[in-house]
């Protein structure tokens, strides 16, 4: 495992103190992240605990809600009773229950956003220019995310397709917009940024404190967002018909982007510095 200290100097993040690079056992090396100390759990009883804890204050909040359904705990006095009797019963189902939605969890499939050709070669020529030839995009980047998300949702909405779609579908449209532009400001720092861009991110956050991160990047931290989309909604509480729509959705938005190509991705990327190669080493 990696370690460093980081400073107000060297800090990649923000945050200074002991910092950790941590693999997640089972997971593709994209999702690796650099973590301060306070988020590492001892691997000792209190550990475990903390992280039963965890998972099962995660579980709570992925449950549905009982509506009153038929089979739907009851309130009154009847289902008070009928509670008393079997609380004990319960709590031991509720513990061997959250073992196997533990287990169940882990085992649940990756699900598979199919990266057109076109933009497979797109994101070969980004890795190229970042890690390969110490280049960066130059931020902010016009359009950003949200004008592009925002441009899409016009583009749907002024053509065809709009009318071929389901009524649930087109009323999701925006929500779904808003869902991957939250997605993105959340995942960029720690999971869509190759290490040779930190430092540069780091600035951008010190520059532009009053901004989201969408507003700063453009199609090409997008594209890799997409790229590791599988992982992020494979682990929500996301009903069938709606996974298939926003997977729908996804697909589409990268077909426009094929469309837009020329003008939502960067033509030249920005040659840094020799000072700027030796900090983003440090």
């Amino acid at each position: 495992m990696l370690a460093e200290n980081w400073t107000e100097s060297n800090t990649l993040l923000g945050t200074i103190g002991p910092h950790y690079f941590i693999h997640y056992k089972g997971w593709k090396q994209t999702w690796d992240e650099w973590v301060p100390e306070p988020r590492l759990l001892k691997l000792n009883e209190a550990g475990f605990a903390k992280r039963r804890q965890l998972f099962e204050t995660q579980t709570k909040k992925n449950r549905p809600v009982a509506m009153g359904l038929p089979g739907s705990p009851s309130t009154g006095a009847k289902g008070k009773d009928k509670a008393g009797k079997k609380g004990e019963g319960s709590r031991k189902r509720a513990r061997d229950s959250g073992v196997d939605n533990e287990l169940d969890y882990q085992k649940r499939p990756e699900v598979k956003i199919v990266i057109p050709d076109t933009l497979k070669l797109q994101l070969v020529d980004d890795w190229e220019n970042v890690t390969k030839n110490n280049q960066l995009v130059t931020l902010p980047r016009k359009p950003n995310v949200r004008e592009l998300l925002e441009e899409y949702r016009q583009y749907v909405h002024n053509t065809k397709k709009s009318q071929d779609r389901t009524a649930r579908a087109t009323a999701l449209l925006s929500e779904i917009i808003s869902g991957i532009t939250l997605y993105f400001d959340k995942a960029l720092g720690n999971n869509l940024l190759y290490r040779f861009e930190r430092a540069q991110y780091v600035e951008q956050k010190r520059a532009s404190s009053d901004k989201a991160m969408s507003e700063i990047y453009g199609a090409e931290h997008l594209l890799r967002l997409f790229v590791n989309f599988g992982p992020f909604i494979a682990y929500t509480n996301i009903d069938t018909d709606s996974l298939n729509i926003l997977r729908e959705y996804i697909n589409d938005v990268m077909k426009w982007m094929i469309k837009e190509q020329k003008r939502l991705f960067v033509k030249e990327y920005e040659t840094t510095t020799t000072h700027y190669q030796n900090l983003s080493r440090t």
